[in-house]
C-alpha cells in the first residue's frame, strides 16, 4: 500500500477558528487531485473537517470559471 502524501499550497483564514486549506495529492487512481478543505481549531476537535471537496486537477479550470462567475 502505498504512504498518503499531501502537498500544501495555501489557506485561507475564515476566522479565528477556522481556515480553508488547499492541497495536492496523488489519488487511488494514480492521478493528481486537488483538496480544498475546510479545518477547524476548538476546545474538542483541531484538523480536517468532512466539509470539502477533492477533484481531479484536470478539472481545476473548470472550477475557476464557475468560482469567477460567483463573483
Amino acid at each position: 500500500m502505498s504512504e498518503f502524501k499531501s502537498e500544501p499550497v495555501g489557506e485561507i483564514a475564515l476566522g479565528d477558528r477556522s481556515t480553508v486549506k488547499v492541497s495536492t495529492f496523488i489519488g487511488r487512481d494514480g492521478r493528481k487531485r486537488v483538496d480544498i478543505r475546510l479545518f477547524v481549531a476548538g476546545e474538542r476537535y483541531s484538523g480536517p473537517t468532512r466539509r470539502g471537496v477533492s477533484l481531479p486537477v484536470e478539472k481545476l479550470g473548470d472550477l475557476m470559471v464557475l468560482l469567477q462567475k460567483a463573483q
